[in-house]
């Protein structure tokens, strides 16, 4: 069940033996049915950068969602699961950025303040194609505070289901990976999709 107000995330439990470490955000997503302990990547770092537990340790079993994605390329849909987020373009080029997140943070940024990734919904933060590339160097250093908004040309919205197309030649990275060839991703959340050790 996703986070309430008011209410506890997460169960008191023991790190099993058997125990996977993932250091990248996709390493976490690509082990929906295992014992998951994050130690690097976004969601690690969403998480509070939590200390590395050894079996036996007392420890927090917390639900998570996920990013469901469904890419079209040259070849058809493949479809991809995400813990941290979906970048379409990237801060400084021309034309416009969109992050779909889950956590909330991206790098060093922490682009989408109230994000949470149990709550049952993805934050997307936009940056307009026209804005200046002063003014994406002014937010880029305020972004790592989570102050870079209001902005009149940048903006977070929250939602389940977002379909982006692709303009130009505007790079998709999925938690890390760089898919080429694409022409359009669909994102849907998936509440309570797995559970991860911190």
């Amino acid at each position: 069940m996703t986070i309430e107000k008011g209410r506890e995330w997460g169960s008191p439990a023991i790190v099993p033996g058997d125990v996977v470490l993932a250091s990248e955000d996709s390493l976490v997503a690509a082990s929906p049915g295992l014992r998951v302990l994050p130690t690097g990547g976004n969601l690690w770092r969403s998480l509070g950068s939590p200390r590395l537990k050894e079996a036996g340790d007392e420890c927090t079993d917390l639900p998570l969602d996920v990013l469901h994605c469904s890419i079209t390329g040259p070849k058809g849909t493949s479809e991809v699961v995400a813990v941290a987020q979906v970048v379409v373009g990237s801060w400084f080029s021309r034309g416009g950025l969109t992050v779909v997140t889950n956590v909330g943070t991206w790098g060093d940024m922490n682009i989408a303040p109230r994000a949470h990734p149990n709550d049952g919904e993805f934050d997307v933060f936009e940056i307009a194609p026209h804005t200046s590339l002063r003014q994406r160097i002014i937010a880029r250093g305020k972004a790592a505070t989570g102050t870079h908004l209001p902005h009149p040309t940048m903006s977070v919205h929250r939602g389940t289901r977002v379909t982006i197309e692709r303009k130009s030649n505007a790079p998709l990275v999925v938690d890390g990976h760089v898919f080429g060839r694409w022409s359009c991703v669909s994102v849907e959340i998936r509440p309570d999709f797995m559970t991860v050790i911190v």
